[in-house]
């Protein structure tokens, strides 16, 4: 309850249950195990589930990986941007690839600046770096990015609140051309998708972003929306679309494209404070998004054409979760009653 009634405070900032978080009472003698093996010595690759998160698995002096003398490729989700700053000090000699997800990046003390600035990773050429709660403190991330100039290779999955510090608007081709692109002059393929939160924004100009990007010369859309919260978001997203999670739908995104663009989307947030969600937009979600597992619904508006519903054929086939908070009783019916869930 007190996750959920955080976003009333924060709207259009996600906090939807993602992760497993480990004790570090109860990992710590795991952990000691696996980090004194004879076997760390040998591992060149390491992948941990994206879901779960390690504790605060660093020491008083920054070390975890000391036995991995040989890693070169690491998938693994930390609890907070400063951890990963430590993983890049330790291991960046050495990686060849790195995809990180980060639960946290907040407002950062001024320490952590100094050691983005020893960051030094000659030969990572792949990076993925996805964070789907909101970022508070975009310029911090932004210099780790300024550090990695070798990546041939980007992936970016990012939620930025625009508002209390720099850029002030929605990010853009520019804010992405002067931030990242232009410190990374290897750079061969950037795939991202970025949801910028800015409170009274005003409306911006469609062909302005549509030209921010002309210079990167590949294939991009930008839906924009206003709500009545005073709260406006722009997501940016490179094309295919490659991520596997969407958040603050609402009725005007794009989601029902003849493209099947989000068709491997299977983590979806639907948020309006404008328009209800009618009985029909539920059956076409079902339809454009097979492979959805987590569904959360926020809205109070009252549908208008539910009593023309007359099909329970609506299903669900591979949903796990479904969560209705802050909803209008209309979608605990037709979600409940009238579709068939797993």
């Amino acid at each position: 309850h007190n996750v959920y009634g955080a976003s009333r405070y924060n709207p259009l900032f996600s906090n939807q249950p993602q992760f497993v978080v480990l004790k570090k009472s109860s990992s710590a003698p795991i952990l000691s195990i696996f980090r004194c093996s004879s076997v760390m010595h040998s591992i060149v690759s390491l992948e941990l589930d994206d879901d779960c998160i390690l504790p605060d698995i660093f020491n008083e002096d920054g070390l975890f990986f000391r036995e991995l003398i040989h890693l070169t490729h690491i998938r693994i989700t930390l609890f907070r941007f400063k951890h990963s700053i430590c993983l890049l000090n330790q291991l960046g000699s050495q990686l060849c690839s790195l995809a990180v997800n980060i639960m946290f990046v907040s407002l950062q003390d001024a320490s952590i600046v100094s050691k983005i600035k020893s960051i030094l990773c000659p030969n990572l050429k792949q990076l993925a770096i996805t964070i789907y709660r909101t970022i508070r403190d975009y310029e911090t991330l932004v210099l780790a990015l300024q550090r990695l100039s070798n990546v041939e290779y980007l992936t970016l999955l990012l939620a930025i609140d625009c508002e209390e510090i720099r850029p002030h608007h929605f990010i853009d081709g520019f804010d992405l051309e002067d931030d990242i692109i232009s410190y990374m002059p290897h750079l061969r393929q950037f795939h991202f998708h970025i949801r910028s939160i800015l409170k009274d924004a005003s409306h911006a100009e469609l062909d302005t972003i549509r030209q921010s990007f002309v210079k990167q010369q590949q294939s991009i859309d930008f839906p924009i929306d206003y709500f009545d919260n005073n709260y406006g978001q722009c997501q940016i997203y490179s094309l295919p679309f490659i991520g596997t999670r969407l958040d603050f739908i609402s009725n005007r995104f794009p989601l029902f494209d003849t493209n099947k663009t989000f068709s491997m989307v299977t983590n979806l947030v639907l948020f309006d404070d404008v328009q209800p969600f009618e009985s029909d937009f539920f059956e076409r979600l079902s339809r454009a998004l097979p492979h959805l597992r987590t569904l959360d619904v926020v809205n109070e508006l009252e549908q208008q054409e539910n009593m023309k519903a007359t099909t329970n054929n609506l299903e669900f086939t591979h949903l796990t979760t479904l969560i209705l908070f802050d909803i209008h009783l209309d979608y605990a019916k037709q979600l409940l009653c009238r579709t068939h869930l797993p």
